[in-house]
């Protein structure tokens, strides 16, 4: 064999770079969007910190480029690392799936009094808030909106929902701030506690009607939990909801 010979073989044999079709998949809707302005809502894949995952895409509401989850994402024994799915702090995408087929859908913000505290978007933890009660449910995303040491305060608390402040008095200190959506692979039977209606009415009766549905495979038994004479909500109390979701970007 002569030398030329040696070393082209010495080459091919060298461990080659990642030209897969993965390593040119976008990382998350809103860069899809930011690509191509002309995207349009649906499914399409994008690449995670476990691999590629389909994901539906909303990219017309509030401007577009939010990520939703199926719940096969979250319960496949791995934790996905959301922080280019997570990037605008300051609102979210909720949809609910409501037994008639309709689907109406809210952006979520802080109050005014509490717009320098970003939203908090976490999988399968809750650290700095109060613990869900359907943990049992096993694997959840968790949406926060004031932390416990800030809940635990005796004042106007709540959210603005497609621009509508709806707000509540904490009257005990319980620090609940939060929606909690559950993958519930193992079909658990639901948390006994509640339900305590409250500021749950202002909640769903902001959401704004949409006729274009996302598939059901994105959206969450959802727990619903604020204060301290808040509200104590989830999905088998409301006779009229299925489950929600909640989409990020």
């Amino acid at each position: 064999m002569d030398n030329l010979t040696q070393q082209i073989q010495m080459i091919t044999q060298l461990p080659q770079p990642v030209t897969t079709a993965t390593s040119q998949m976008p990382t998350s809707c809103k860069e899809i969007l930011e690509n191509n302005q002309e995207s349009e809502s649906g499914e399409y894949t994008i690449i995670t910190n476990i691999g590629a995952i389909k994901v539906y895409c909303e990219m017309e509401i509030g401007g577009g480029g939010f990520t939703f989850l199926p719940r096969t994402a979250i319960t496949d024994g791995q934790t996905i690392n959301i922080s280019r799915l997570f990037t605008d702090k300051a609102r979210v995408l909720h949809r609910i799936q409501k037994k008639t087929g309709n689907q109406p859908f809210a952006i979520f913000q802080q109050l005014a009094d509490y717009s320098s505290i970003p939203l908090d978007v976490q999988i399968n933890s809750h650290d700095g808030f109060k613990e869900p009660k359907n943990v049992n449910m096993g694997p959840y995303v968790y949406l926060g909106f004031l932390p416990a040491s800030v809940a635990s305060n005796p004042s106007t608390q709540g959210l603005i929902s497609n621009n509508q402040p709806i707000t509540f008095r904490n009257c005990d200190r319980n620090p609940n701030s939060y929606f909690s959506f559950f993958s519930n692979p193992n079909n658990v039977d639901p948390s006994p506690y509640g339900p305590s209606p409250g500021i749950i009415t202002g909640i769903l009766g902001s959401g704004t009607p949409f006729s274009r549905l996302m598939p059901s495979e994105y959206f969450f038994f959802t727990e619903i939990h604020f204060g301290g004479c808040g509200t104590y909500s989830s999905s088998n109390q409301l006779p009229d909801v299925s489950g929600s979701a909640i989409g990020m970007r």
